[in-house]
Parts: C-alpha cells; structure tokens; sequence
C-alpha cells in the first residue's frame, strides 16, 4: 500500500554573513593599499603588458576602416568592382530571359498537342486587356492582321483539365492586335450542336454573361433529346444563319461547354450550358488561323 510522501522544497542557499564581512574587509584593505601607494607597482606593470596589445588592436581597426577607401582611391580595384556589378546585372538578365523562355517553351508545347489531337493551325497569342466597351464583352489580343488573323475566326483557349475549347470570335482586326467579341457577350450567337448517342441536335448558342457567364442553347427541336451532361460543340453552320458578324471561319466541332440544365418552353427547347473556359480569366489564348480536316 502506497503512503502519501511529504516533500519539503528546497529552500535557496542563504549567503553566510562570514563572506560578506570578508569582501568588504577585502575591499578596504585594496583602497588602503591604493591610498598609500602600494598599488602603483603593479598598475605600471598592467599597463605595460596591456598597452602592446591595445596597440595591436588599434592598428587592425584603422587597417579595416581604411579598406573601404582604399576601393574608392584605387582606380583598378574601382574598375573590378564595377565589373563585377555589371557581370551579375548580366547574370540576372539572363535568368529572366531563361525564364521567359521556359514560359514560352511551355505554351509552345501545349499547342503542338492541341495541334495533334484536333484539325486546326494555330496561332497563339497574349490578351492584353478587356475592352473598356462596358455594354459588350470584348478582349483585346495581341495578334492581327500582319499573323494571318481575319474576323470570323474562332478563339480558342485552355483551362485546367478541360479540353480546349472556345472563347470567342475575332470581331476587327489591326496589324498587330485583334478584338475578339467574347461568346458569354449577349450579342454573340453561334450555330451548335450537340452529339446524344446516335442523334445530332442543332440548335444556337448565345451569350449570358449576366448569369454567371454561362451560355443559352436555344432554338432546339422539342423533341430533340437533349439530357444534363451533354457536351456542346459548335456545328460550322454560322454562315448559313442571318447574324451580322462573319462567323463562317468557325470550324465544327470546337468543344464549347456542358449543358447543366434542360427546360421546355413552348415549341422548343433550352438549355443553360457551363463553358469549358471562362473567358474573362484567359491570359493566353489561340486563333485557328485553318480547319484541316485531312488531318483525322
């Protein structure tokens, strides 16, 4: 059976009164010695063995202060320096540049694999700024007329996992930059069309930025099947419908979004559709300057 154990704490040390009575006699009799000169013997031999030293280190100290103006006074140490700082700015340069090319290196690839899995040439290119047109959806890129770019032309991009998949139309072109008429823009319709099992349903795409940049299918047969899940992909046939932008330069079958929901309004059908891309968070996108379709 376990019993309960009192401890007592150690209580600290007390100083013994006997060595403080001895530093104190201790310290009188230093100051007595001092008073009657006995201490000046030994302080002249302090000083003359500390003095040297003292010198010593003195001598370090104006030799590293005077290093700094040394650089500054000595023509050929100046030049080194500077020469040094010149080699590291080129240093740094470089690795910006290095970088910069492994960036575009990058984006070169993702086109040639693009490139290998659908029918298209492209051109990539930068987007420099939304327009500051608030009433439509505009984006400004860096690639015009001097690259081959005409309006009409589909706008590709990639996001994520997603396939690449378009963002939009070339609207205008200048020599060097082009304005590409976004597809969540309200104005923008595009003939679409969407693969259900052994069926084809056409129908237009049109832009609903308003609600979360999503996009509308409409104009779809009412009893064409069209079900949640569904991939959407534009149809070619642009060109054949009464819209006042040139859109016969987009090729089928470009991946546009998934229809989320499905609704029956009178004699047609609708469906929200989620873009595969947003285009309001691209920063690089592609033209499809051709449509090969040989290359299947």
């Amino acid at each position: 059976m376990l019993r309960d154990r009192s401890y007592r704490l150690a209580h600290p040390a007390r100083r013994s009164p006997l060595l403080v009575i001895l530093l104190v006699l201790a310290a009188a009799a230093l100051l007595a010695a001092d008073q009657a000169g006995l201490l000046g013997p030994l302080r002249t031999h302090a000083q003359t063995f500390i003095s040297p030293v003292l010198g010593r280190l003195q001598g370090v100290g104006d030799w590293m202060s005077a290093i700094p103006r040394q650089l500054k006074s000595d023509p050929a140490l100046r030049a080194e320096n500077e020469a040094l700082r010149a080699e590291i700015a080129d240093l740094k340069a470089r690795l910006i540049e290095a970088d910069a090319l492994k960036f575009e290196n990058a984006r070169l690839r993702e086109q040639v694999r693009i490139e290998q899995a659908y029918p298209w040439q492209l051109l990539g290119a930068d987007v420099l700024a939304l327009t500051p047109d608030s009433g439509r959806r505009l984006v400004l890129i860096a690639a015009g007329a001097d690259q081959g770019v005409q309006p009409g032309m589909a706008v590709i991009a990639r996001e994520g996992s997603n396939p690449p998949a378009l963002i939009g139309v070339v609207e205008a072109v200048g020599p060097r930059t082009a304005a590409v008429l976004l597809m969540t823009d309200y104005s923008s319709a595009l003939s679409a069309q969407v693969y259900h099992e052994n069926d084809v349903v056409r129908g237009v795409v049109q832009g609903q930025w308003q609600r979360g940049s999503r996009l509308l299918l409409h104009s779809v047969a009412r009893d064409a099947p069209l079900a949640a899940g569904n991939t959407v992909v534009t149809a070619g046939l642009s060109a054949e419908l009464d819209i006042d932008l040139p859109r016969a330069s987009v090729p089928p079958n470009v991946p546009i979004g998934i229809i989320e929901t499905v609704q029956e309004t009178g004699r047609e059908r609708i469906a929200s559709v989620r873009p595969f891309v947003d285009p309001d968070r691209v920063r690089y996108a592609w033209v499809v300057l051709a449509n090969d379709e040989s290359k299947k």
